[in-house]
């Protein structure tokens, strides 16, 4: 007996609400870092216990020409020295809609279709990241931060610290270092990414066949119907 199944993976994925997981937009006062062509500096943080994306992010921006425009990439940090290794995993192009004005919050906030491919970047668990800012024409681009203390960071989800809060590079990512004098202001919303649920097939149904002694019995039968319906008509 031979056998004849047909199947394909079933994957199942709940859909699961965003979480804001890093906040730092509560303060009463703000100040700011500048960003430029080769000055990057933004938040880093440690994720939690399962993959995530991101969907959302707000930043405190300012900028005095409204045709500027900031460049974000996300790194994932080395584990041992906490900071930016290798090539961004991902990056955006970001208007800055909502200049702020010294120290005023006016935070502009960026959804999934805004951030580039930064949205389909898969965060893994336990894993060290950092968002950077950059200014790549060389206009003016102020980061708003709460003007200290470090780290004040509002956390949820599993979410934690990483490299005092805050990395930097004043040659485009040739040397960093920790900034760990002030919080950024940001605002990141995540989602948790499902594995799939693989359902595995049922038993096969087996299907007979004929094998080669089968198929010559068969032809027999049929020549000798065949030719009894022959003589029966010759008579």
């Amino acid at each position: 007996m031979a056998y004849a199944a047909s199947w394909g993976p079933l994957a199942s994925a709940q859909s699961q609400p965003p979480v804001v997981v890093i906040d730092s937009t509560g303060f009463d006062f703000y100040s700011a870092y500048t960003v430029g062509a080769n000055e990057w500096r933004g938040p880093t943080f440690t994720t939690g216990a399962v993959p995530t994306r991101i969907t959302e992010i707000t930043f405190g921006l300012s900028s005095g020409d409204p045709t500027t425009t900031a460049q974000l990439r996300l790194f994932q940090l080395d584990e041992s020295s906490e900071l930016p290794t290798g090539a961004a995993l991902a990056t955006a192009t970001l208007p800055i809609v909502t200049p702020n004005d010294g120290a005023n919050l006016n935070a502009n906030t960026y959804t999934a279709a805004q951030l580039g491919s930064i949205p389909s970047t898969t965060l893994l668990a336990g894993k060290k990241y950092a968002l950077i800012l950059s200014s790549p024409s060389g206009g003016y681009v102020g980061l708003s931060d709460n003007d200290g203390p470090s780290n004040a960071y509002t956390y949820a989800g599993g979410f934690s610290t990483s490299a005092a809060g805050y990395v930097e590079t004043l040659d485009s990512g040739t040397t960093w270092t920790q900034n760990n004098q002030v919080t950024p202001a940001i605002k990141l919303t995540v989602v948790p990414v499902d594995d799939p649920i693989v359902v595995p097939p049922a038993a096969p149904t087996p299907v007979p066949t004929l094998g080669a002694v089968g198929l010559v019995s068969l032809v027999s039968v049929v020549g000798w119907v065949g030719l009894r319906r022959s003589r029966k008509s010759a008579v």
